[in-house]
């Protein structure tokens, strides 16, 4: 199942998100239909209240988020644990600037760990 909705992600195109850079590094994944927030955590809410209390494997979320020096706030969500035998880890990035009316998303991306091949590092590439 996530690896149907993981492959749905990937191939997603945001057609309402043309403002919206896709970071380096990283892929594009179906953003939000809204790119503005009073309420930056709002955007994460979804993948944290749906994460799995249990499941195969051994599932663990981690989220952090730091606002830099030009007010830039970064939000990362890595799930780990999966049960998809090629990925073992998945990481999404948001990055919001503060406006007028709130957080604007600027910026987005999803990469991912794959358990085959020879490197662990994190890559926009699908696992093998």
């Amino acid at each position: 199942m996530k690896r149907a909705i993981l492959a749905f992600c990937l191939c997603a195109s945001p057609a309402f998100a043309d403002g919206v850079e896709i970071l380096d590094g990283y892929s594009d994944f179906r953003v939000p239909e809204t790119t503005s927030y009073d309420q930056p955590m709002a955007l994460i809410s979804d993948w944290v209240i749906g994460f799995p209390e249990e499941g195969e494997g051994r599932p663990a979320l981690n989220v952090t988020s730091a606002i830099d020096e030009n007010g830039t706030l970064t939000i990362e969500i890595t799930e780990s644990g999966l049960a998809d035998d090629s990925v073992s880890a998945v990481q999404r990035r948001y990055v919001l600037e503060r406006g007028e009316g709130g957080w604007t998303l600027v910026g987005y991306g999803h990469r991912q760990q794959c358990w085959r091949g020879e490197s662990r590092d994190w890559t926009a590439s699908p696992c093998p």
